[in-house]
């Protein structure tokens, strides 16, 4: 009778203590990979960072220990801008993109500073609280101090610049820049326009000096085309001259003579005759007649 009794008063005691929140024994709790954490007690947190584990915390009966973490990963992150630009009196609308992480160094002062909600502390809260506020401010006097065309062609630059200038304003804080550029850049629309027609002039630059290289090739063609077919009559020319010139060196009275009764001869034998007093045949007329044809002849 009574075990029975002490067996339902330890259950009681037992049920008791699980109402009121307390353990007989520790609760188990997991720091995750890019994590860190440090265990609350009812004096404060512990000073040692447990690093990615599991464990049990320590048994409790009135006041149990907590596990809170704190995110250390790193993070990706943009911030969009509409930034009005003084050299230029326009608007322009740009982002900056970055990579942050936690510094290691200053993980004591983000959980001295930053309260944990539902036992975390997430790195978004950390970053609003530390690092928006100045980098915002940083970009804005930075790429003010730039002509929109500059902001085009110099980006490079630029990011870099911005680099530096977040990197050293988050010196001191809990956060340290390891990426930060400039990105999707949206130029005014006059701008725009006057670089879409710029670009157009450039083009139609480009195919208008195309043509004119076709053209001086093809008429460089013509010309020595040209010159090709001056030389061949050049050269005609000479061959007939000097076949005129022998010919007219071997053409002589007793030659046209003999050529006379040729061409007699031959009309005699053809159906198509015609009669040539023979006093005819000495005349100047008869005379150029053979000459040509003998010319036409030896041409052949």
């Amino acid at each position: 009778m009574f075990i029975k009794k002490l067996i339902r008063l330890s259950a009681l005691i037992l049920a008791t203590f699980s109402l009121s929140g307390c353990y007989l024994i520790g609760e188990k709790v997991e720091v995750p990979p890019a994590h860190v954490g440090k265990i609350l007690t009812k004096d404060g947190y512990k000073p040692d960072t447990v690093n990615p584990s599991k464990f049990r915390l320590d048994a409790c009966i009135a006041y149990c220990d907590r596990m809170v973490l704190l995110e250390v990963s790193d993070q990706g992150l943009a911030e969009r801008f509409k930034l009005f630009m003084p050299k230029d009196q326009l608007n322009m609308e740009f982002e900056v993109r970055m990579t942050i992480s936690v510094d290691n160094r200053m993980i004591d002062k983000i959980y001295d500073r930053i309260p944990p909600n539902n036992n975390k502390i997430p790195f978004n809260k950390i970053y609003l609280t530390y690092a928006q506020p100045i980098i915002r401010d940083v970009v804005r006097q930075i790429v003010a101090e730039y002509q929109i065309n500059e902001v085009a062609s110099s980006r490079e630059r630029i990011s870099q610049e911005l680099f530096n200038g977040v990197s050293k304003a988050l010196e001191g804080t809990p956060l340290m820049v390891k990426r930060f550029g400039l990105a999707d850049v949206q130029f005014p629309e006059v701008i725009t326009r006057a670089k879409e027609a710029a670009a157009e002039r450039r083009e139609q630059i480009s195919r208008e000096q195309a043509q004119f290289e076709i053209q001086k090739i093809q008429l460089e063609r013509q010309l020595e085309e040209a010159k090709m077919l001056r030389a061949i009559e050049k050269e005609k020319a000479e061959a007939t001259k000097e076949v005129n010139e022998i010919l007219a060196k071997s053409v002589d009275d007793k030659y046209l003579a003999y050529r006379a009764l040729e061409v007699l001869d031959q009309m005699a034998s053809s159906d198509n005759k015609v009669f040539i007093p023979v006093e005819a045949l000495g005349t100047v007329g008869l005379q150029q007649a053979i000459f040509e044809k003998e010319v036409r002849k030896s041409g052949k």
